[in-house]
């Protein structure tokens, strides 16, 4: 039989005094009720160079504190146009401390309504003020691409808040049919100025620049597209 010394013991229940709560955390999120979440971050019109531009950015999850099933919805289109570009994410999600690790499926309404790829996904916060997100993407026919994207809020009256943003897009291989190089793609630096009329509602300014980068910048001068862009942007965003 095997004897514990004084200070295996002491071990043993330092041991049980860790694990007892991360027992009970793990308790009280199977209790939790599974609930519907989220709504419109962005619903916003863009005024540039060449045509108004509309584009949404929408994220519905069912679950719970720890298990959820989530929906992403983003796109936009030229303003009285049809829409000209959609995309669906669907996510399982598992939320560990304050981060959210999701694995799933990402469709491409359009432009390419055939594409399809498996999706991986972090989201996380640091604080209060400063949130994060990453993604990688691999379509069916083996092209790996991936975004991330950077917010802070900043309050500057109870209502009244700067936000900040900064997001990149990269791809491991290059694409002819998607007019992208390899290495870092894209770029879109954003400051918006929002005003919470409720505590589910709000409205905001912002001005919006997007740039492409890298292999793809160079690719895209030797097409005469535009190389980058600065938007004046009105929106609202809310909440379920």
């Amino acid at each position: 039989m095997r004897h514990f010394a004084p200070w295996g013991f002491l071990s043993f229940a330092c041991a049980l005094a860790g694990v007892a709560p991360a027992a009970a955390q793990e308790a009280a999120a199977d209790a939790d009720p599974w609930v519907v979440s989220g709504g419109f971050d962005l619903i916003e019109l863009r005024a540039g160079q060449g045509d108004d531009v509309f584009f949404w950015d929408a994220a519905f999850s069912w679950g719970n504190s720890r298990d959820q099933l989530m929906l992403v919805s983003e796109g936009g289109g030229a303003l009285g146009n049809q829409i000209d570009e959609t995309q669906m994410r669907l996510f399982y999600g598992r939320t560990v401390g304050n981060t959210t690790w999701l694995v799933g499926l990402r469709k491409d309404i359009k432009p390419h309504p055939r594409d399809t790829y498996a999706a991986i996904g972090v989201q996380g916060m640091v604080g209060t003020r400063l949130s994060w997100e990453t993604y990688g993407f691999l379509s069916d026919d083996g092209l790996l691409t991936g975004e991330a994207q950077l917010i802070y809020a900043l309050p500057i009256t109870q209502n009244l808040y700067l936000e900040p943003r900064v997001a990149v897009g990269w791809s491991a291989q290059a694409s002819d049919r998607d007019a992208v190089r390899a290495g870092f793609s894209e770029a879109e630096t954003t400051l918006r100025l929002r005003y919470r009329l409720k505590p589910k509602l709000n409205i905001y300014t912002a001005i919006v620049h997007e740039r492409l980068l890298g292999g793809t910048r160079a690719l895209g001068r030797s097409q005469g597209e535009a190389l980058q862009s600065t938007a004046a942007v009105i929106g609202f965003g809310f909440s379920l």
